[in-house]
């Protein structure tokens, strides 16, 4: 069954991306704002059993996945991060334990990256206006609704999970599973996942985004 016929999705107009690229010399804006965002404390939390999460403009991302033991992440902007050059502080507590790292944001590959790491990739290109879902009800959400994300320090290939996740529901025989929209949601996700992989802008605005399947 082709899922993209059954769906008749629409391509958003996504903005241009590229890939990581060597900074500009000189201070920007956006490291201005961060340094001076930075002197201030933040005192914003999310709390719940067993968690407690950060909020502020410095915080590019917080989140928490339930379980026998919740997994928590945050990704937050470095001091030396630019519009150019984003980078950020990813750390939390995973189930094989606490993880505390620097990571580029225009260095993440969807297909070989943490879920923490996807989680901060699909923040910024929100921030950044790069990718505006179609789906309200799922705006915010790192991979499709029902899709298990793992440990989340742990690298996976997060492209083939999708397509996978996609392929499984078109097969089923109680075909949708969760509902047309949350597959549609997850053909967007693969769109924009697979060519910021590719250093393109997210789907380009071309072609539906279940092709990619």
């Amino acid at each position: 069954m082709n899922v993209g016929t059954l769906l008749n999705l629409a391509a958003p107009d996504y903005a241009t991306l590229l890939r990581r690229s060597r900074p500009a010399p000189g201070p920007s804006a956006f490291a201005e704002s961060l340094t001076a965002e930075q002197k201030k404390s933040v005192d914003r939390f999310i709390q719940g059993p067993g968690f407690s999460l950060r909020m502020g403009e410095n915080i590019l991302c917080s989140g928490g996945v339930g379980g026998a033991n919740v997994q928590t992440y945050e990704a937050e902007f470095t001091a030396d991060s630019t519009d150019e050059d984003p980078v950020v502080r990813i750390r939390g507590k995973a189930n094989s334990g606490a993880f505390d790292y620097t990571c580029h944001i225009r260095d993440i590959d969807p297909s070989n990256a943490s879920y923490a790491e996807l989680a901060a990739l699909n923040r910024w290109l929100c921030r950044t206006g790069a990718y505006q879902t179609e789906f309200s009800s799922q705006a915010g959400s790192v991979l499709p609704c029902g899709m298990d994300c793992g440990d989340i320090s742990k690298k996976r290939d997060f492209i083939s999970g999708i397509k996978n996740f996609i392929a499984s529901a078109s097969n089923s025989s109680h075909f949708p599973k969760y509902g047309p929209s949350i597959y549609a949601h997850a053909c967007e996700l693969l769109g924009v996942y697979q060519e910021f992989s590719q250093g393109k802008a997210p789907n380009g605005g071309k072609e539906p985004l279940a092709t990619a399947l």
